[in-house]
C-alpha cells in the first residue's frame, strides 16, 4: 500500500490572529490621519480667504456699513434791481410722529395734549393723524398741507415733546422751502420751485435753475443696522456749494405800480385781462412786466395751470394801429416816403377785390404821412406798404424782431404769427399787416420794436437778468452787458419817426397819454380780431419818453374792454398815470417847450 501525501494545510505554517490591542491602535492611527488631513484643508482654505481674498472681503464689508449721503445746497436768492428780495430759501420745521413708539412708551395721549397747545390744532385732529398703525406720520395742518412751523412754534413744539416725554416718538425735521416775500408780485416772471424735487419751474426760477440750485455736497459715513448715520466722524465729506444770487433788471416799485394800475384799469373798463411792460430802451432791461393772470408762487399748487405761462412773452395778438409806426419806419428807411409825402384818402381802398376802410370809415382827403398817424388811417398804412413792397416790408418787420423770439431767455417765448385773412391772398395780407391786423405779435416783441425807434434804430435784446453772484452772493459776480442785436433803421429814420409820433400824438387820441411839459412819442392801437364782433377789441397804447432822450418804453394793453373799447380811451389813462410816476421816480425834469394838444 502506497503511503498518503500530507495536505497543504498540514504543511503551511499557521498564522497567529492579531491581538485586540493592535487592532485598536491601527484604527486610531487612521482616524488621526483623516483628522490631520481635514485640518490641513481647513487651514489652507482659511489662508486662501484671508490672504488671497482678504482685500476684497474688507472692501465689501466696508461698503455694507458705509453710505453716501447727499448734502443739499441752499438755493440762491432772486433780487430786484433795487435790492428787494423777490425769492429766498428758508428752513422750516415739519413734525414727524412715530405712533408705534408712542404707544409702546405710553406717551401717545400726553403727546397729543402737549402738541395741541403748541401747534394750535385740536386734540381730535391730532388723534386722527397720530392714532394709526405703523410708523412715521408727517402731521398735516388745517389747510391740508404738511405743517410748516414758525420759529415760535418750533420752540413750543420742542418744549411739548420734552413735557410729554415723547423724545424719539415726535421729531422736528427741518426742510428747505422757497418763499416769495411779496406774494404774487411778478409771479409769472419769477416762476416757482417745485416742492417735490426742488426744480425751478417757469420764469426766472426755470431759466436760471442751474445757477440758483448750487452744487450738493457729499458725505460718506458709517451707518448702523437701521441705516442711520453713526455718531462718528465722517469718512469723507465734500461741502455743498450754495446757489448763486440772481439780480434782475425788474424794479419792484415799478412792478407794483404796473400790477395795481392794470388791475384798476381792468376793473374800470370791464376788460377780460391785459398786460403792462416797461422797458429801458438804452439797455433792453425789463423794468416791469405785469399780467392780469399772474399767481402767487408761494401757493402755486392751488393756481390754475394756465396762469403759470407769461402772456407777455407767450401769447400773440393783433396789435392794431400801433404797428403803423413800424410801417412808416420801413417806408422812410427804404426812401419810398417822407413825412411830407401825400396821397388822397377817400376813407377806403380796394385790395384784391376787398374794400378796406379806415377804422371810423371817414375820408381825410389830401393828407401827409404824419397825418396818417394822426388820423390812424388804415388807408394810409396800406399806401405805404404798397410803395415799399412785400419783400422789404417783411424784411423790416423781421429786423424789428417780429416773427422770432426776442431772446430774453424767459421760458415759453412765442415766435409770433404772420398770417392773413380772406384766403391768404398775399396782397390782402400785406395790406392788413400794415395796420396791425391779421398778424400775431407778443407784447414784448412790440415793446422791443418801439425801443429800437427810441434807441436811434438799434435793437436791444430784452433781458430780465442783470447779474449772477456765485456762492449765495459771496462769490464772483457775472454782470450781463446790454446786447445790440442789430441796427434796424438809421438814426435819422428813427429820429424822423419819433418826431412824427410826437407830433401826431398832439392831435390823435394818443393825447390822452400826454403830460404837460413832456414830449411823448406814442401811438394807440385798436384791433378787432373777430370781424363779426367789432366791439371785441385789443386796446393799447405804446410809446416812449422823453421823446428826445427816452428813458423808458411803456406798453399798456387791455383785452376786450367793454366800457371803452378804443386804445386811447381804454389804455391811455393808465399809460399816462404810469408815465407820470416814472418821470417823478427817475427825476426827469420837464422840457423847455411843453407838449400841448392842439386846440
Amino acid at each position: 500500500m502506497r503511503p498518503q501525501r500530507p495536505r497543504l494545510s498540514q504543511i503551511a505554517p499557521r498564522r497567529e490572529a492579531p491581538a485586540p490591542g493592535a487592532l485598536l491602535a491601527r484604527r486610531q492611527a487612521l482616524l488621526l490621519a483623516l483628522a490631520v488631513a481635514a485640518l490641513v484643508g481647513l487651514l489652507a482654505r482659511t489662508a486662501w480667504w484671508q490672504i488671497a481674498q482678504g482685500a476684497s472681503l474688507s472692501q465689501r464689508a466696508a461698503q455694507e456699513s458705509v453710505r453716501l449721503l447727499t448734502i443739499p445746497a441752499t438755493r440762491g436768492a432772486i433780487l430786484g434791481a433795487n435790492g428787494v428780495t423777490l425769492a429766498i430759501s428758508v428752513t422750516r420745521d415739519t413734525v414727524i410722529v412715530d405712533p408705534d413708539l408712542l404707544r409702546a412708551t405710553g406717551a401717545m395721549r400726553p403727546a397729543e395734549q402737549a402738541l395741541s397747545k403748541a401747534l394750535g390744532l385740536s386734540e381730535a385732529a391730532l388723534a386722527a393723524q397720530m392714532e394709526v398703525p405703523g410708523a412715521y406720520v408727517r402731521l398735516i395742518g388745517a389747510n391740508g398741507q404738511p405743517l410748516l412751523l414758525t420759529e415760535a412754534q418750533s420752540a413750543a413744539a420742542q418744549a411739548a415733546i420734552a413735557t410729554a416725554r415723547a423724545q424719539g416718538g415726535v421729531v422736528l425735521e427741518p426742510v428747505a422751502l422757497r418763499e416769495y416775500p411779496d406774494g404774487a408780485l411778478a409771479g409769472q416772471t419769477l416762476g416757482f420751485v417745485r416742492q417735490s424735487d426742488g426744480a425751478g419751474q417757469y420764469g426766472v426760477e426755470q431759466m436760471e435753475n442751474s445757477a440758483l440750485a448750487g452744487t450738493p455736497g457729499e458725505l460718506y459715513t458709517r451707518v448702523g443696522e437701521n441705516g442711520q448715520p453713526l455718531a462718528l466722524a465722517p469718512l469723507r465729506q465734500t461741502a455743498a456749494i450754495p446757489g448763486a444770487n440772481v439780480t434782475l433788471t425788474l424794479d419792484a416799485t415799478v412792478q407794483l405800480w404796473a400790477e395795481q394800475g392794470l388791475a384798476d384799469a381792468i376793473q374800470t373798463t370791464q376788460a377780460d385781462g391785459g398786460e403792462v411792460i416797461a422797458l429801458d430802451p438804452r439797455t433792453g432791461g425789463i423794468i416791469a412786466m405785469a399780467s392780469a393772470t399772474s399767481f402767487d408762487p408761494n401757493h402755486y399748487q392751488s393756481a390754475p395751470l394756465g396762469s403759470f405761462s407769461n402772456p407777455a412773452v407767450s401769447e400773440v395778438y393783433d396789435p392794431g394801429s400801433v404797428m403803423k409806426a413800424v410801417t412808416m419806419a420801413a417806408g422812410i428807411e427804404a426812401g419810398d416816403i417822407t413825412p411830407q409825402t401825400t396821397f388822397f384818402d377817400p376813407g377806403y381802398t380796394d385790395v384784391a377785390g376787398v374794400r378796406i376802410y379806415n377804422f371810423d370809415r371817414k375820408g381825410h382827403g389830401e393828407e401827409n404821412m404824419t397825418q396818417v398817424l394822426h388820423y390812424s388811417a388804415n388807408v394810409g398804412a396800406v399806401f405805404v406798404a404798397r410803395r415799399v413792397g412785400a419783400s422789404t416790408f417783411y424784411q423790416t418787420l423781421g429786423d424789428f424782431g417780429f416773427f422770432q423770439p426776442t431772446g430774453s431767455g424767459l421760458p415759453g417765448e412765442a415766435r409770433g404769427l404772420r398770417g392773413g385773412g380772406h384766403g391768404e391772398n398775399p396782397a390782402l395780407t400785406l395790406a392788413e399787416n400794415s395796420f396791425g391786423e391779421s398778424i400775431g405779435v407778443t407784447p414784448l416783441q412790440l415793446a422791443q420794436a418801439y425801443a429800437a425807434l427810441a434807441n436811434g434804430g438799434a435793437l436791444m435784446r430784452p433781458h430780465v437778468v442783470a447779474s449772477v453772484t456765485a456762492d449765495g452772493g459771496l462769490g464772483a459776480t457775472t454782470t450781463y452787458a446790454p446786447q445790440v442785436e442789430r441796427q434796424v433803421v438809421s438814426q435819422q429814420t428813427a429820429a424822423t419817426v419819433t418826431q412824427m409820433l410826437t407830433q401826431s400824438a398832439l392831435y390823435s387820441d394818443a393825447h390822452m397819454a400826454l403830460l404837460p411839459g413832456y414830449q411823448i412819442a406814442a401811438k394807440t392801437g385798436t384791433s378787432t380780431p373777430y370781424p363779426n364782433d367789432p366791439g371785441w377789441t385789443y386796446a393799447s397804447v405804446v410809446g416812449y419818453a422823453p421823446a428826445s432822450h427816452p428813458r423808458f418804453v411803456l406798453l399798456v394793453k387791455l383785452d376786450h374792454p367793454r366800457k371803452a373799447i378804443f386804445g386811447g380811451d381804454a389804455a391811455g389813462p393808465l399809460w399816462r398815470d404810469l408815465a407820470q410816476r416814472l418821470f417823478l421816480y427817475y427825476r426827469i425834469p420837464p422840457s423847455a417847450a411843453p407838449s400841448q394838444p392842439a386846440g
